[in-house]
């Protein structure tokens, strides 16, 4: 017993000088990780912002003059003559493909369909067809084949759809890789848990998914490609969070309760197109631009049609933060914002 007790002191001392350098090694490589993914992101965006400016059209109006002329073509009695039974499709979006037999067998026409500023967005149109046969979340670096998160982080191009209804419960932030097609037709599929992150790519389509009860992660190593994972910080909770990117096309998703935005869009994302989704008990709808004074949001341009934008709604239908407009925003760009807000207000 007494030796015991001589010994303790000796024991305590080594066990606090261990805790200490274990303590300081840990906090050392964090650092350095976050470090090192944060110089990683900031290549990405500089990569990005050159795939923006490239993706920015330097005469809008001519882009919203041809979208209102498909729009007034698709909605003519002529037009709508053709359709009978039970299909109907009245927009030139959903004319593309909805009422087409086919469809099933044919999936990558939708890539055909997008219209208004992200009418170049093929997402996953020349990849293979990747079938999501299992729902489960639990691998965040090493992600199991068969999971969404496995087909989103491949560097190939990849069309993505699911075997069967199912919902998918996300642990963390789901981080989407360049050229892929989220394909929700012919199942009843629910995303829920964490965010859909779109950060520093190009062509990325979300078609025909639920998104709802998004909430804040604290983070972690999370898998963002084939080749990378790396530290991330705490998720605000968006539905989707789109981030410095360009060709996005975002429709018929079905989206609410979420812990912040259901749809934010910052850091000069552009040629996107936000189509024919529905919208529902939130307070904070859609946001585009999140900085009074980011000189990138001058290359921002969004269409917003045929959404439907439900009960219980209070706020950022859409709402734009972008200081001083007519200073940041060439003149015709600013008329495209206004025409498109106008249609969604009127």
């Amino acid at each position: 017993m007494v030796g015991q007790i001589v010994g303790s002191p000796l024991c305590i001392l080594f066990y606090v000088l261990a805790v200490a350098t274990v303590t300081a090694a840990a906090a050392a490589a964090t650092y350095n990780a976050t470090t090192a993914d944060e110089e990683y992101w900031e290549k990405r965006a500089e990569e990005a912002r050159s795939y923006s400016r490239a993706a920015y059209v330097s005469d809008p109006v001519a882009t919203l003059n041809r979208f209102n002329t498909d729009v007034l073509r698709a909605t003519t009695r002529r037009s709508l003559a053709k359709y009978k039974g039970p299909c109907m499709a009245t927009n030139p979006i959903d004319r593309c493909w909805r009422c087409r037999d086919d469809w099933a067998t044919d999936r990558k026409r939708l890539a055909q369909c997008v219209s208004g500023f992200g009418h170049r967005t093929v997402g996953g149109g020349a990849g293979k067809i990747y079938v999501v046969t299992n729902a489960s979340d639990d691998e965040m670096i090493m992600p199991r084949k068969g999971t969404l998160r496995y087909g989103v982080v491949q560097d190939r191009p990849l069309w993505i759809v699911f075997a069967r209804d199912m919902v998918v419960k996300l642990r963390q932030e789901l981080i989407v890789n360049h050229n892929k097609t989220i394909d929700g037709r012919g199942a009843q599929v629910h995303i829920t848990g964490a965010q859909i992150t779109v950060q520093g790519v190009q062509q990325v389509i979300i078609h025909n998914v639920h998104i709802h009860h998004s909430v804040q992660h604290s983070g972690g190593m999370i898998r963002d490609s084939k080749r990378h994972y790396g530290l991330r910080t705490r998720s605000d909770g968006d539905g989707i969070s789109i981030m410095s990117s360009s060709n996005i096309w975002i429709d018929h998703v079905s989206m609410w309760n979420c812990s912040d935005g259901l749809i934010d869009v910052v850091n000069g994302s552009t040629a996107i197109t936000i189509s024919n989704s529905h919208f529902t008990k939130h307070d904070h709808v859609m946001l585009f631009g999140a900085s009074n004074t980011n000189p990138q949001d001058k290359y921002m341009q969004i269409t917003v049609a045929f959404n439907h934008f439900g009960k219980g709604l209070v706020q950022r239908m859409p709402r734009l933060v972008i200081k001083e407009l007519d200073k940041m925003l060439t003149q015709s760009t600013l008329l495209v914002v206004v025409n498109i807000i106008s249609k969604l207000t009127s």
